[in-house]
Formats: structure tokens, C-alpha cells, sequence
């Protein structure tokens, strides 16, 4: 038989999937986003991870402020009432004033306002308990507020409902991790 005589098979075979396979696997999907997909992006997942960042960028800010500007700065974590907020400040005594307090605000670098930041609400810093000050040194060392050296690790935990997360300050070196 030559192959233009060939009959067409094409018609009669199955390849494929169903209507009823491809309707059961669409439920499944359905089943599994609407079970699953909400467990991996939680919105307290992503809160206290811009919390965190936010945190250890204002940190680096106010080291590297010290260490290119000449002058000491601080970073200062309170609470007032339930809000926990995070100041920048740089020593007065490098505006001549002749005494050495911080008192002076760093201004933000995206508004120009005050560097002055509220946590969210449902972010908690669990350990140290606040109020916290680190000054940051010229050389890029951490201090407390009593200008003593950080000598061990410090670890700030932040947490909101069950997602925990830190952020390690190396006094001696001055890394922030």
C-alpha cells in the first residue's frame, strides 16, 4: 500500500486530556491555593521583615553618618505607651555648640524630615527590652550610652505573632548583620 493510500488514523485515536480530567485538576489547584498560598505569604511574614531591614538600614546609615561626616552619632530605640519608635541623632558638639549631647536630628535622606520611625503596631522588639542607645563611633566601633565599648555580640530580636526575627550587632568591628 503506498502512503497516499494510507488511512487516516489521526481521527480516531485520543491524545490528551479529558474535559473531566482537566475540570478535576483546576478543583485541585483551586484546593491547594486556597489552603496553601496563604500560609506563604502571610502579611506578618513581610511586616517584620521590612521591620528588620528597616532597623539594620538605619543602623548602617547612622555608622557610615559617623564614620564620613567626622562626627558621632546615635541610634536610640524607646517606647511610649505601645509604640516603639527608633531615633537618629548626631553629637551637638560637632555643630561648635561646645557640649557633647545628641540632641541634634539626622535628617532623613528620602523626605528631609526628622529621622524619626514608629514600628508597626503588631512588631515587637522582645530582646534587648527598650529603651536601647548604640552610638556609633568615627572609627565605625558601637558603644552604648555610657560610651563603653559593645564587646560581645548584641542580638535584637524582633518579633510579630509567631515569626521572630534578629539582628546581630558586632560593637568592636562594627558590623551589623
Amino acid at each position: 500500500m503506498s502512503r497516499w493510500l494510507r488511512p487516516d488514523n489521526s481521527l480516531t485515536r485520543s491524545s490528551g486530556f479529558s474535559l473531566v480530567e482537566l475540570i478535576i485538576i483546576i478543583i485541585i489547584l483551586g484546593i491547594l491555593s486556597a489552603v496553601a498560598l496563604p500560609r506563604f505569604f502571610r502579611p506578618a511574614d513581610f511586616e517584620a521583615r521590612f521591620a528588620v531591614d528597616h532597623l539594620k538600614i538605619a543602623m548602617q546609615y547612622a555608622q557610615k553618618r559617623a564614620v564620613n561626616g567626622g562626627c558621632q552619632t546615635q541610634f536610640e530605640l524607646s517606647t511610649t505607651g505601645s509604640e516603639t519608635v527608633y531615633t537618629l541623632n548626631s553629637d551637638t558638639i560637632c555643630d561648635n555648640s561646645g557640649t557633647s549631647s545628641f540632641s541634634t536630628p539626622i535628617k532623613h535622606p528620602t523626605d528631609g524630615g526628622d529621622f524619626i520611625v514608629t514600628l508597626p503596631s503588631e512588631v515587637t522588639i522582645t530582646s534587648p527590652v527598650p529603651p536601647l542607645t548604640l552610638r556609633f563611633t568615627t572609627i565605625g566601633t558601637i558603644t552604648n550610652e555610657f560610651d563603653v565599648l559593645i564587646a560581645t555580640p548584641l542580638t535584637l530580636q524582633i518579633q510579630q505573632a509567631d515569626v521572630v526575627r534578629n539582628i546581630i550587632v558586632h560593637g568592636s568591628t562594627g558590623v551589623i548583620e
